[in-house]
């Protein structure tokens, strides 16, 4: 093709045809021209390609975190609706003084619930790791970014409910502590440190009117309004991860 343009053009020179060869390098630059447009737009197609490759990437990496943290958080919805009942049975025997060792040991179980931090690990490194490419840019679709946030803001919920609970929980477990109550309730005296496994605590007539009664009473009814306030960040969490899978799926597959 070139060799016949510089022919076509050497026989215009020849000819001494000013008006042709004029036209035919118009031409020849409007060629050059076309041919770098579409040069640059194949090149542009070519990285919208790979961008959004590396978009789907990271989504599927995102779709793992939040199916690991769905597992996590079913896990603790269900600790925390049996801890529910628990303390409210708990708080039930105890205002009945039903002391015997069944009784016991489901005070002994609803306490100890209350008070052993039960971390939570949600993983958001792929949602993160997406945010910090500049990839989150090239989403372009709206109802997916929007579960995105929808589900972070969910799972910020959940974490923020857990972490002032646990840090209520703390405050209350010190002052149980330090009031004595533990030891004169786990008898601590006659049966020096036993494991978690083998704690059994002698709640009695004389442990209600302690000072760390009101505090464990307290404690349970925090217990028992679990199913009220809590479980119902867990099931917004769960529900809107699970819109958000289904949504990365059929996304990915495009």
């Amino acid at each position: 093709m070139l060799h016949f343009l510089r022919r076509v053009r050497q026989n215009l020179i020849t000819q001494n045809n000013l008006k042709t060869y004029a036209l035919y390098g118009i031409g020849e630059i409007f060629l050059v021209v076309i041919g770098i447009m579409i040069a640059l737009a194949l090149d542009n197609h070519n990285k919208t390609r790979i961008e959004k490759e590396e978009l789907k990437n990271y989504l599927q990496k995102i779709a793992i975190n939040v199916k690991s943290d769905l597992s996590e958080a079913e896990r603790m919805l269900m600790g925390r609706t049996s801890q529910s009942a628990l303390c409210a049975k708990a708080t039930t025997l105890i205002g009945n003084r039903e002391f015997n060792h069944e009784a016991q040991k489901t005070i002994t179980n609803a306490l100890f619930a209350m008070i052993i931090e039960q971390p939570i690990n949600f993983n958001r490194s792929g949602f993160e790791s997406l945010k910090n490419s500049g990839h989150l840019q090239h989403l372009d679709d709206s109802n997916l970014e929007n579960l995105l946030y929808a589900y972070y803001r969910a799972s910020d919920k959940v974490v923020f409910e857990e972490n002032s609970l646990q840090l209520w929980s703390n405050d209350l477990d010190l002052q149980l502590h330090k009031s004595g109550f533990f030891s004169e309730w786990l008898e601590l005296e006659k049966r020096p440190n036993p494991s978690l496994d083998e704690a059994i605590g002698n709640y009695s007539e004389k442990l209600t009117k302690h000072e760390g009664h009101n505090i464990v009473l307290s404690i349970f009814y925090r217990g028992f309004l679990f199913t009220e306030f809590l479980t119902g960040f867990y099931e917004e969490q769960i529900t809107s991860g699970g819109e958000l899978i289904k949504a990365i799926d059929e996304y990915v597959k495009e």
